[in-house]
C-alpha cells in the first residue's frame, strides 16, 4: 500500500517513475519507511504514454508483492 501510495503521490505531482519495481525501493528495516530511488527515466503525466507506464509500474509492484512476498492485495483498492 505504501509503495502504490508513492506512485500516486508522484502522479499527483505530475510525474510517472517508469521503472517502479522492488529494485528501486529501499525499506528501512526498523521503521519500514520506504525510499524510492532511480529517477532518470521519469516522465510527465502529460506524456502520451504516461498512463501506460503508470499502469506498468503499479502492476509490477502488485505482481511482486503477491507472487514473491505472498502479500495479499485487493486489486479493487488499487487504481492501476
Amino acid at each position: 500500500e505504501t509503495c502504490v501510495a508513492l506512485a500516486r503521490s508522484l502522479a499527483a505531482r505530475g510525474l510517472v517513475h517508469c521503472d517502479l519495481n522492488e529494485f528501486n525501493l529501499i525499506v528501512e528495516q526498523n521503521t519500514s519507511a520506504v525510499t524510492l530511488i532511480d529517477f532518470p527515466q521519469m516522465i510527465s503525466v502529460a506524456h502520451p504514454n504516461a498512463a501506460t507506464y503508470y499502469k506498468r509500474d503499479v502492476t509490477g509492484l502488485l505482481k511482486f508483492f503477491t507472487m514473491k512476498l505472498k502479500y495479499e492485495i485487493d486489486a479493487d483498492d488499487v487504481d492501476a
